[in-house]
């Protein structure tokens, strides 16, 4: 009986120890190929941005649909 005794005494303390994690945003700039004949304009750029975000979870802060083929560069 003595170690159930001292087995749930140290599961109460881990227990009290325990700690949630920090939570913090990781901001991401990501590229999605898509279907050009799809995808034609910036309206249903951003309509197929906020779907893809929600199935993925994520929270959609801006899109940007190019006119022309654009290689844009993100300054370190």
């Amino acid at each position: 009986m003595q170690e159930i005794d001292n087995i749930q005494q140290a599961l109460d303390e881990f227990h009290s120890l325990s700690v949630e994690p920090t939570i913090k945003p990781l901001y991401m700039l990501i590229k999605v190929d898509v279907d050009a004949d799809i995808v034609h304009d910036q309206d249903k750029a951003d309509q197929y941005a906020y779907d893809h975000c929600n199935k993925m979870q994520y929270v959609l802060i801006d899109s940007y649909y190019p006119d022309d083929e654009q290689y844009p560069y993100i300054a370190k």
